[in-house]
């Protein structure tokens, strides 16, 4: 599945300072980048950075000097998913982890699974698939958290979340994966492009280790895994801001577009999600 994304910013800047976006698609991981464009005005020079493990990519930028600047991203990206009936994938616990999953299952400074381990077990305990569980996770968020927009910010954590029982997309993810890993299922989380998404921005979901595969989960229930187009993966949000500024900066405005390329596509149906689980790759 071909999807064409875009993203714009204008950012007032009080001084000169040092930049880092993450607004690129990631290379590899299920996806590949045929185009894309990348501008900034007035011009800077832009160091382009990319994780080997995970293939997220992030542009560093240096401005001389302070004032308003327009930076310009659109791209074609190419998705691949795969599919396995729900509950067909066999976990085998952490005996069988490799050490590069270790990072995934420790607290993070959104997601304090050591905190929430009593909550965790209380809820789930008495689950013992762990594809079933994660499913578990995912209903209780659905159905026990608000999505309202403008209630948190980037200060909130997974344990402030399970006290106010609302949120955004991220405190969707950071919440998932901080119960998940509790659990002992490794999470992490993850950033993208998402078809549809109301309102438009950039979307956090969260991927579990079950069965040798990362398997996608959005508890919102905004984005399709097949219409999700990958930005950045990490423990938490600290790991994929789509910009850290070294000083300070104002946002002026944002904008934020994922669509289809192919007139026929439809979001995966409640009742196909139920049936399958989805890696993005």
């Amino acid at each position: 599945m071909k999807f064409s994304v875009s993203c714009s910013f204008e950012y007032h800047l009080t001084a000169p300072e040092t930049l880092v976006l993450n607004i690129r698609p990631s290379e590899g991981l299920g996806q590949t980048v045929l185009q894309e464009r990348f501008t900034v005005l007035p011009g800077l020079d832009h160091c382009l950075l990319t994780c080997g493990p995970t293939g997220t990519r992030f542009d560093r930028l240096h401005t001389a000097q302070s004032g308003l600047y327009t930076i310009d991203y659109e791209a074609v990206v190419e998705t691949r998913t795969s599919k396995f009936r729900a509950m067909e994938l066999v976990d085998h616990g952490p005996e069988s982890f490799d050490v590069s999953l270790f990072g995934y299952l420790y607290p993070s400074r959104y997601c304090q699974c050591d905190r929430l381990g009593n909550v965790a077990h209380d809820l789930f305990g008495n689950v013992t698939n762990a594809e079933e569980k994660v499913r578990a996770v995912v209903a209780w968020l659905s159905s026990r958290l608000a999505y309202i927009g403008g209630t948190t910010n980037s200060s909130t954590s997974a344990v402030d979340t399970v006290l106010e029982r609302v949120g955004v997309c991220r405190d969707f993810a950071h919440l998932g994966i901080a119960l998940c890993r509790a659990l002992n299922i490794p999470a992490r989380y993850v950033t993208g492009y998402a078809h549809q998404v109301q309102p438009p921005d950039f979307h956090a979901c969260f991927e579990t280790w079950i069965g040798g595969q990362w398997l996608f989960w959005d508890a919102t229930g905004l984005a399709s895994p097949d219409g999700f187009v990958r930005i950045g993966t990490g423990r938490d949000a600290a790991d994929c801001a789509i910009c850290t500024s070294f000083g300070i900066l104002q946002l002026q405005s944002q904008h934020v577009t994922c669509k289809a390329m192919e007139e026929t596509y439809q979001k995966m149906s409640a009742a196909e999600l139920a049936a399958e689980s989805v890696c993005l790759g």
